[in-house]
């Protein structure tokens, strides 16, 4: 199966950070026997997120959705840039080669607010 700009995005649902902790966001998505492509993981601030230090936006994979390994991440973020609606890309590495793919944020800091959403997007860019 080819994943293509025809399946638009695929949504891993949201999170709320509050500790100092790497944090899931609600779903995973199971690629199945997919080839990714060109594709990357599209983070956005639902809710500005206020009280933290830092976040980092990571992108996992799993054999069995169970032992997850990071396969890719953003930079480390400060709280001031994690406004309401903004948005941030992680590319998912071509050799991705797990069944299973999920979305987690990594914060620094105990935050009080903030809600964060992803989904992949299939995109034409380098």
């Amino acid at each position: 199966m080819q994943i293509s700009r025809l399946d638009k995005k695929l949504s891993f649902g949201e999170a709320s950070p509050t500790s100092a902790t790497t944090l899931a966001l609600a779903d995973v998505i199971d690629l199945k026997k997919a080839q990714v492509g060109r594709m990357a993981v599209n983070f956005i601030v639902e809710t500005a997120l206020a009280g933290g230090t830092n976040c980092t936006f990571i992108v996992q994979g799993s054999a069995n959705n169970s032992d997850w390994t990071t396969v890719a991440s953003s930079a480390t973020i400060a709280t001031a840039s994690l406004t309401k609606n903004a948005n941030f890309k992680v590319g998912i590495p071509e050799d991705f080669n797990y069944r299973y793919i999920r979305a987690a944020v990594t914060s620094t800091g105990t935050y009080t607010a903030g809600k964060v959403s992803a989904a992949i997007d299939v995109y034409q860019g380098a």
